[in-house]
């Protein structure tokens, strides 16, 4: 059976994942406490169990048996419950001591002794009563000092409790770790999880076709407030994409279909009646032309459609602005005198740019050309280029009739013309593409008042600073 939906959420699972890692720790932690804490309570009891044989060997050094014997005596006597002893004879037999001679082993030992030893012992009873357990562990170490056999003693089952103890509370506290991870991972998962929620509601009507929605964002500006802003960021994107589309469409069908109906009309023409070779001849360049304009037409949409997908943004390097400027003027100086009119140029020496340098001689020749064509001559025309700190500016302007400031930012649109343009010729397309050039090298496009006539200015942006690599 699959989980529930809030269990398999991203934040549960890290959360989980938290906890194992923090039980792990406790697991580490604890351990360590428990070995250390055995290894010192050992080394504590084998420590006051050496200095009771230490005296056991001094008193016979000093004193013989006697001395030996009078030494587990005192000991045996003034012992606390906790602490036994024993001396043997070269027979075997008990000499001084609290416990039974069977319980003598040499060396050292730790074992649990067995309920008939101790219920026929009154000091081993009395040390078994202060056990939970009733039971008594006896760390000892027995050595034979001459013909006698001495052992000293501790009831080690405090050692075996706080063993037991720490064992305890590091099951419970990896059990409450646990838990508490689960229940954390569970209610930090719900917040999350609602908005993950909420961002799904709204990315099914986007998907149904709602592109002005866009993705709540809260005030933390947490990774799914930023990826939010991201998706938002390429969702008007998007709406502006369609937009453009849903425009083009409208704009193909409004301003393609004249000439498409000038072509039927000629070649209707042509077929109505007989005629002679010549009028065949004129229909059919007629028809040639309007074929070759609506192909450049949609040759031009193609044009913007690529420089708008940055197909061409690969062949970027810097170019030398003030000298394409230049090459320009020098070549549509007497186009504009051929047209009636007088282009002057202020162009600042040194400006450069990060782009294409195809696609920059077409948006100059654009502009320049725009300004040529729809003013009245005789017409006085600007081209000037200048640095700012901010970056290069390049201005092409005229004293035409200028463009109703309504009307102004339509212009960039494609296919678009105006009232008094429709009869000129052109197709509508050469300042949607000098938008979609100057978009991609991130420059911005806009039509100015002149006072009198038009201003066009694009700001373009710093080049980057070139990388410099330390000598080594």
């Amino acid at each position: 059976m699959p989980l529930p939906e809030q269990f398999r959420t991203t934040s549960f699972r890290l959360a989980v994942g938290y906890a194992i890692l923090f039980v792990a720790s406790v697991l580490v932690i604890m351990g360590t406490t428990y070995v250390a804490a055995t290894s010192e309570m050992q080394g504590i009891v084998r420590s006051s169990i050496n200095d009771d044989m230490a005296a056991f060997r001094r008193a016979l050094a000093g004193n013989g048996t006697d001395g030996l014997r009078s030494e587990v005596i005192e000991r045996s006597e003034s012992a606390a419950d906790d602490r036994f002893f024993l001396l043997l004879g070269p027979d075997g037999e008990v000499l001084a001591g609290n416990i039974a001679a069977s319980l003598w082993t040499g060396g050292w030992a730790d074992r649990k002794l067995a309920d008939g030893d101790v219920t026929a012992n009154a000091n081993l009873k009395l040390a078994a009563a202060q056990n939970a357990d009733g039971e008594v562990r006896l760390f000892s170490s027995g050595e034979v000092l001459g013909p006698y056999r001495v052992l000293a003693g501790r009831n080690s089952h405090l050692i075996d409790e706080t063993q037991e103890i720490i064992l305890a509370a590091l099951l419970w506290g990896c059990l409450a770790t646990t838990l508490l991870a689960l229940i954390g991972g569970y209610i930090v998962s719900i917040g999350p999880s609602r908005r993950v929620d909420e961002i799904a509601a709204t990315t099914r009507q986007i998907v149904s076709g709602r592109l002005d929605l866009r993705l709540p964002v809260s005030p933390r500006r947490d990774e799914l407030d930023r990826l939010a802003t991201d998706i938002n960021g390429m969702l008007a994107r998007i709406e502006v994409l369609m937009q453009s589309l849903k425009q083009v469409s409208t704009d193909i069908a409004h301003d393609l279909r004249t000439p498409l109906a000038r072509l039927r009309q000629r070649l209707e023409t042509a077929r109505r009646k007989p005629r002679d070779a010549s009028e065949y001849e004129r229909a059919i360049d007629g028809a040639v032309e309007e074929t070759d304009a609506i192909i450049d037409t949609f040759n031009a949409l193609l044009r913007i459609s690529q420089i708008e997908a940055g197909a061409r943004r690969a062949k970027f390097g810097l170019v030398d602005l003030s000298g394409l400027g230049e090459k320009l003027a020098d070549v549509y100086t007497e186009v504009a005198v051929d047209a009636g009119h007088r282009l002057s140029t202020d162009i600042a020496p040194g400006v450069s740019v990060e782009g294409d340098t195809d696609l920059l001689t077409q948006l100059i020749a654009n502009l320049v050309d725009n300004a040529i064509n729809h003013i009245p001559s005789p017409g006085r025309i600007t081209l000037a280029l200048r640095q700012t700190p901010a970056g290069s500016v390049l201005e092409i302007g005229d004293d035409g009739p200028g463009i109703p400031e309504a009307e102004r930012d339509k212009i960039f649109r494609r296919l678009y013309r105006l009232d008094r343009s429709r009869t000129t010729p052109g197709s509508g397309l050469g300042l949607a593409l000098v938008a979609a050039i100057a978009e991609l090298h991130g420059a911005t496009v806009e039509a100015l008042d002149n006072r009198p006539g038009l201003l066009m200015r694009v700001g373009f942006p710093l080049p980057p600073e070139p990388t410099v690599f330390a000598a080594t």
